[in-house]
């Protein structure tokens, strides 16, 4: 072991400023394998809170994008990354913080540091880990930590954020008085479009206006494009509403920028690597059925305080089995899952076959659709 680096290494894991999480490491950490990795770094876990930092050291790195990939790589087996880089590259490290800003990737946990041959070190960039406990709703519920998510397909997300614009104008609750009456009416006028192109095909009752207006709202709130209370744009979703006009509504842009909002700021990233995190620690656990799988992955979840309260009903009627079964077929339309044939996501045994290279081509990208993948 490089005896440099493993001083560089203890010192940034008692360092208070490259973690802001307080309790990191507070009861020390362990060295864990790091076999996925061909560079030069060194893998620990907090004991207490189970949370894993990757430090990579790499002198070869010659541009942020590259930089950025050998991170993206890192995050996705571990928590955090904190790329190591030698003091004469003061500058790349410098600008390479302002990248992952304007990637917008701020909230992923990444840590930049520039040291130098006497052991000297400089914290570029701290990182927070990201929360994935569940929220607190109420004393009797609580809610889970990514965005839920049902059935509304990139057209309809693009359809909602042109009849919020449309009303912003208007006071009030515009999501109820205007935008959803507006929208459920092109619906069962088949003037919306399904993941396909197709177009919906609803059929009106009074139930189903009822539980399409929030299966439609939670999730265009929860990823901050519309205010919770009254529906109306954010500035985020005027972002998401000019690119799917810029670039067209099925465009591999809008699609992408649209994902990379799901998986950062709606947290599907965390869900995703707990998922996978599931399936590879207890590989003959994985069943044939996907059923099962979802069922043994409720039980993972909720042992790491991970999920949030299922109503009664769902669990006396059995009409969804388990609570993570409609994010997976999200997923499958992004293409950041490989098939197992026949167009199915799961594998018997397997489990899911993530696409890290899609889930990366897409965490880079922007609005302008520069993805420099």
């Amino acid at each position: 072991m490089d005896e440099l680096r493993k001083q560089i290494v203890e010192k940034l894991l008692r360092n208070k400023d490259l973690c802001l999480d307080v309790n990191a490491f507070s009861a020390g950490g362990r060295r864990i394998a790091a076999w996925n990795m061909p560079q030069d770094s060194y893998a620990y876990q907090d004991i207490e809170t189970q949370k894993s930092v990757e430090f990579v050291f790499e002198d070869n790195l010659e541009n942020q994008d590259e930089s950025l990939k050998l991170i993206l790589q890192c995050l996705k087996s571990f928590d955090a990354c904190v790329l190591c880089i030698s003091w004469n590259k003061l500058s790349l490290a410098n600008d390479l913080c302002d990248y992952i800003t304007e990637k917008k990737l701020d909230t992923l946990a990444i840590g930049i540091v520039t040291y130098d041959q006497m052991g000297n070190i400089l914290i570029n960039r701290s990182y927070k880990y990201s929360d994935t406990t569940t929220k607190e709703r109420s004393k009797s519920e609580k809610k889970s930590y990514w965005c839920w998510w049902r059935d509304a397909s990139q057209y309809e997300v693009a359809v909602l954020l042109e009849l919020s614009s449309k009303y912003d104008d208007e006071d009030g609750d515009i999501y109820t008085e205007k935008v959803y009456p507006k929208f459920f009416e092109m619906m069962i006028n088949k003037e919306t479009k399904q993941w396909d192109g197709t177009p919906r095909n609803k059929k009106y009752s009074e139930a189903s206006y009822k539980a399409e207006k929030q299966n439609y709202k939670i999730p265009m709130c929860q990823l901050g494009l519309w205010e919770p209370e009254t529906g109306h744009i954010t500035e985020k979703g005027r972002i998401l509403l000019e690119v799917s006009k810029r670039h067209g509504d099925s465009s591999n842009v809008y699609m992408n920028y649209l994902a990379k909002m799901i998986l950062i700021d709606g947290k599907h990233l965390d869900l995703i690597k707990d998922l996978d995190e599931f399936q590879k620690s207890r590989p003959e656990l994985v069943p044939e059925t996907s059923v099962e799988f979802f069922i043994l992955f409720d039980d993972y979840m909720e042992e790491k305080n991970s999920l949030g309260t299922r109503k009664p009903s769902a669990r006396t009627t059995g009409a969804k089995k388990a609570y993570v079964r409609d994010e997976p077929k999200l997923w499958n339309k992004f293409g950041i899952i490989n098939s197992g044939g026949k167009g199915r996501y799961f594998i018997p045994f397997k489990g899911i076959d993530f696409n890290w290279d899609k889930i990366n081509e897409i965490l880079m990208t922007t609005e302008e659709g520069i993805t420099n993948a």
